[in-house]
């Protein structure tokens, strides 16, 4: 099977949109994992999002847990969205299609390495890898650059 080229060009504004959607996309879909995760494991369906915004804001968001979940899950699709974007202006110029299909989940593996394993144990964070199990944390990461992937075609779409 011959890999197929997209041209896709060098329009900065679809170029953006482009990656806006695919990372939303795939902060979205990192969502749904965490809540059927939570629910497998017999937690609250927002578990996740809520342990999130607790670590980030502090304990005294967690007496109000709607706001909590609400918080943790824009934290999850604002920085799915920031993710794709710049992941999509990494990838603006003409890629294959099975190229980026690899490099979505490299960098996503590799922002989580960085993230999780070097800067937040560094500077003292460590309480935010205690959001989820570390399987969980590896394998939404996993998933969120499967779906980078879909960035060129996405692009395609806008023109």
């Amino acid at each position: 099977m011959r890999d197929t080229w997209l041209p896709l060009g060098t329009d900065t504004a679809a170029t953006i949109l482009a990656g806006l959607q695919t990372g939303v996309l795939a902060g979205l879909a990192v969502v749904a994992y965490y809540a059927l995760g939570s629910l497998a494991a017999g937690e609250a369906a927002w578990a996740v999002p809520v342990r999130m915004a607790t670590a980030l804001f502090g304990r005294d968001l967690y007496r109000h847990s709607l706001t909590a979940a609400a918080a943790g899950l824009s934290l999850v699709v604002f920085s799915g969205g920031m993710g794709g974007l710049f992941f999509g202006l990494a990838m603006r110029h003409t890629w294959a299609l099975r190229r980026v299909a690899l490099l979505g989940p490299l960098a996503a593996l590799s922002w989580y390495y960085v993230v999780f394993e070097v800067l937040l144990p560094r500077a003292g964070l460590g309480r935010y890898l205690a959001v989820a199990p570390r399987k969980s944390l590896v394998f939404s990461h996993l998933l969120f650059g499967l779906l980078l992937g879909l960035y060129p075609r996405i692009r395609r779409s806008l023109g």
